[in-house]
């Protein structure tokens, strides 16, 4: 029984001592700010692709913010690739291009090598695009005004192939805000091993490279496919010798609705975690430690309830000093009231999503499993 306490103690420890660690990096981070103009040149034109399938609630209101982006209006393209869409998507976005000269509509009906779902529309984009410089985003999302302003200068930094920007959620329900909070700790997490030296993805709906890095990386339709795409990319353009950067910045900020359906989410986890398996060794020992602490603290509260109960409380001062950093830096302090039910949120959903994960249940994502 000595040997199993000092396993769960250990567990414990390591963990309230991680926490503290990314805490002191966050807290230590500073947003960039906008620089509007650039050294040597001005404005250089970009392209901003959307892959597209069955988004027709969505694809008109993300157009149209795309189009009241703060930059010049012939000096950006937007590529919408249509998915093999069996609603109202093309025909929401061929109404749009009547008013909107720089949007333009691709079918995508052929396979280009290896790609599969949203990394073949992407690849058939690239391919279609006239810039350099690429954008990249969801059709469910609305960017900020200044999203190119605040993401383009460190795109243009020497050997920065990938940089992205937080994406958060946002709906009025109880369930859309736990999502947010849940967003908020996933992305400050990024961030905060970044400051480490520990490298982990890119953001799909809110990233941008360059052709250039996205060709010497082998394209998606040459590297292995992953059904998160956006993390096989960073993946493989840093193995091309490109640095990769994300960046926390409240104007760069892209929005995207919350899940309102349950196994809607548990399925867009359940990706999340098959494309977890590609990660280095490190980060899976880092979320191994973070499944374990729960079942560690009730395993502990049988032996030393008042030492659970500590640390247990702990963990939550620790985890609400960073989601109120991660609010101040992205503006969003609303969302801390509610903090004290997030905890017990929290605990059931990786329980849930843990057990979801394990069911021999194929991952459904767009009407297509994987």
């Amino acid at each position: 029984m000595i040997g199993v306490e000092l396993i769960i103690l250990l567990i414990l420890w390591v963990y309230i001592i991680l926490q503290l660690l990314i805490l002191a990096m966050l807290m230590a981070y500073k947003s960039p700010g906008i620089q509007k103009k650039f050294s040597g040149f001005e404005y250089p034109f970009v392209s901003i692709l959307v892959a597209a399938r069955n988004e027709e609630a969505t694809i008109k209101r993300c157009i149209l913010s795309l189009h009241a982006l703060n930059y010049p209006k012939d000096k950006f393209e937007i590529l919408i690739g249509n998915d093999a869409s069996d609603d109202n998507t093309a025909s929401i976005v061929e109404e749009l291009m009547s008013s909107i000269p720089n949007l333009k509509l691709i079918h995508i009906n052929e396979k280009l090598g290896s790609a599969k779902a949203k990394a073949n529309v992407l690849a058939h984009l690239v391919h279609e695009a006239k810039a350099e410089l690429i954008f990249v985003t969801d059709a469910d999302i609305q960017v900020k005004p200044n999203w190119i302003l605040v993401t383009l200068p460190h795109l243009k930094e020497e050997k920065n192939g990938i940089v992205s920007n937080a994406t958060m959620v946002y709906g009025n329900s109880f369930f859309s805000k736990m999502q947010q909070i849940e967003w908020m700790l996933g992305f400050g997490n990024i961030i905060a091993f970044e400051q480490l030296g520990l490298k982990s993805t890119a953001v799909g709906n809110n990233m941008a490279f360059s052709k250039s890095a996205y060709f010497d990386s082998g394209s998606y339709e040459n590297i292995p496919f992953s059904v998160t795409e956006d993390f096989q990319l960073f993946r493989y353009i840093r193995k091309a010798g490109y640095k990769g950067l994300t960046i926390l910045q409240s104007d760069g900020l892209n929005l995207s609705e919350a899940q309102t359906v349950f196994m809607k989410l548990m399925h867009q986890r359940k990706r999340w975690m098959i494309g977890a398996q590609d990660l280095p060794f490190i980060w899976k020992s880092i979320f191994m430690l973070q499944g374990f602490y729960f079942p560690a603290v009730i395993l502990l509260a049988f032996l030393h309830l008042k030492l659970a109960v500590i640390l247990f409380l702990v963990k939550i001062f620790i985890q609400s000093a960073f989601i109120w950093r991660m609010s101040y830096l992205l503006k969003e302090k609303r969302i801390l009231v509610y903090l004290p039910l997030f905890a017990i949120y929290q605990e059931i959903m990786v329980l849930l999503m843990s057990v979801f994960y394990l069911l021999p249940i194929q991952m459904d994502w767009k009407n297509r499993k994987y």
